[in-house]
């Protein structure tokens, strides 16, 4: 079971960051992502909004895994996202800077699918790069 709650995470980074096509294949209808922000429906629309705003925010978005542990319904995933600021975000304008962030997030899996996540990053770290 742990190591096809790992692979089912791996599945999750590369769909959110390739078309998305089979993100309701791989979260539940009811998915909560704790970071996202207020107001995004659950489930597989959700996620689809969030990282279509994000692909419009970084291009070249790559998630790499440095390693995961997974124990029942859990599994955690330490990470790092790479990405080239191209677009506006949070008030601050781009200048392409390639993006480095290391973090981490836990997910729930429930019925074969990821039924929430949580992520830790340094946000500080995000907006300093942007602004270099």
């Amino acid at each position: 079971m742990s190591e096809a709650n790992k692979a089912l995470v791996q599945r999750y980074y590369k769909e959110v960051v390739g078309d998305l096509a089979g993100i309701a294949e791989v979260v539940t209808a009811t998915f909560v992502d704790h970071h996202f922000p207020p107001g995004l429906p659950t489930g597989p629309e959700g996620v689809r909004q969030f990282f279509t705003t994000m692909g419009g925010v970084f291009s070249d978005m790559r998630i790499e895994t440095a390693f995961m542990l997974a124990e029942g319904d859990k599994v955690d995933c330490h990470f790092t996202f790479t990405a080239k600021h191209t677009g506006e975000f949070a008030g601050t304008k781009p200048k392409g800077n390639a993006i480095r962030l290391p973090a981490i997030a836990t997910f729930r899996i429930q019925g074969g699918k990821l039924a929430e996540a949580w992520e830790i990053f340094d946000s500080a770290s995000l907006f300093q790069q942007m602004k270099a």
